[in-house]
């Protein structure tokens, strides 16, 4: 038997592009929404709340509590799959008892018996380009609705999370323009300098640890020095050229480039470089 897809949100293709913007679909991390559906089946007092992404095919989940499934698992955007359905619409979909509903009473889980979720409750989280990129879901092992109040509560939770998302892009967008800046500056100040050393003098303005060899051409211009102990460290050479290059330390805090974090982003500029 061949199970059709679910039907899909006017804005489709646009919503799509929007998701993949996120990275979130390649790349899932819950640690920055986890707490929204903690805070969901806290205030529902559901048994289970998800967040998850849907792109073309398949809903990705990113963040759960009350469920077995791990963050970054997906599956299709079939006919069955009933949290397709919340990207529909801009309101929620609320079904007290899903075994009793008009359209849902007819899923096959409840056709053969081995449904264990009853309540359910799904609210589509909508970025700031009226997109629904996903949905905040709730589950119950039993028949259970949401007042006013709480049903309030989540679209509030949904709008957060929303809010966070677009706040990364537009981070991700003004760190990709910002690096592209950056190169522009550092390649007119010595057209022979490579994207090798760009990226050696980015880690070193973002206090990434690096040996003299990978710095030797920076060191060998004057834009860098070692110390005794070979640790490499910016010359005043090299903080004129930061300066120029708009990338003080004050402005580095500004947009989030540390550690571990500004290597991933790093490199992930460089891709687009390349």
């Amino acid at each position: 038997m061949t199970v059709k897809l679910a039907p899909r949100p006017a804005n489709e293709e646009q919503r799509v592009k929007a998701v993949i913007k996120t990275g979130l679909i390649d790349a899932p991390d819950n640690t920055a929404f986890q707490v929204y559906c903690e805070l969901a089946k806290d205030i529902t007092g559901f048994d289970s709340a998800s967040f998850s992404l849907f792109d073309a095919e398949m809903q990705c989940n990113i963040a759960n509590v009350g469920e077995d499934d791990k963050p970054g698992s997906k599956g299709l955007r079939h006919e069955n799959n009933i949290c397709s359905y919340v990207l529909l619409d801009t309101e929620p979909l609320l079904m007290k008892d899903m075994s009793k509903d008009p359209i849902w009473k007819n899923h096959p889980n409840f056709l053969n018996g081995t449904s264990e979720w009853y309540g359910y409750a799904g609210f589509p989280v909508t970025n700031k380009d009226n997109f629904a990129l996903g949905t905040l879901c709730m589950l119950h092992r039993s028949p259970k609705a949401l007042n006013e109040n709480q049903i309030s509560l989540i679209k509030k939770i949904t709008s957060n999370i929303a809010l966070l998302i677009d706040s990364q892009v537009a981070q991700k967008e003004v760190t990709s323009q910002k690096i592209l800046e950056a190169l522009i500056s550092f390649q007119k100040y010595d057209e022979s300098f490579n994207i090798n050393d760009f990226k050696m003098f980015i880690s070193i303005i973002s206090d990434i640890s690096i040996d003299e060899t990978e710095a030797s051409n920076l060191i060998q211009k004057g834009l860098c020095k070692s110390d005794r102990n070979g640790n490499v460290m910016m010359s005043p050479s090299g903080l004129e050229l930061q300066s120029l290059m708009k990338l003080e330390v004050k402005e580095m805090k500004k947009i989030k480039i540390a550690g571990e974090a500004a290597v991933s982003l790093i490199d992930e500029m460089f891709s687009t470089i390349k």
